[in-house]
């Protein structure tokens, strides 16, 4: 039991590092991304070829990386916390009567 608590804490951990790496890719893409729709949009002439960090790849490859790690990593905790839960569920109740073995 004592692992699958350390393995749910563990998972909480990769949770905050993957919302901390999606704040850090966002304010980057607020910060840099740029495209041909944005100049169209507000009827701007398009200045030549844009630089190829204005379109963020690597940033948009981190979110939807983290997005992917998130949702497999929610369902691994779910499994986790419903074992522990049945777990928990068999102990004997500590203000029993009954004695612990």
């Amino acid at each position: 039991m004592k692992k699958l608590t350390i393995a749910s804490l563990l998972i909480m951990c990769l949770l905050a590092v993957c919302t901390f790496d999606d704040l850090l890719s966002l304010h980057d893409i607020k910060a840099d991304y740029v495209s041909a729709s944005v100049f169209r949009y507000l009827d701007i002439p398009i200045p030549g070829a844009l630089p190829p960090w204005t379109a963020t790849s690597l940033e948009w490859a981190s979110i939807t990386v983290s997005y992917i790690l998130r949702s497999v990593l929610i369902a691994a905790n779910l499994v986790i916390l419903s074992v522990l839960y049945r777990k928990v569920r068999k102990l004997p109740d500590i203000g029993s009567k009954q004695a612990l073995p």
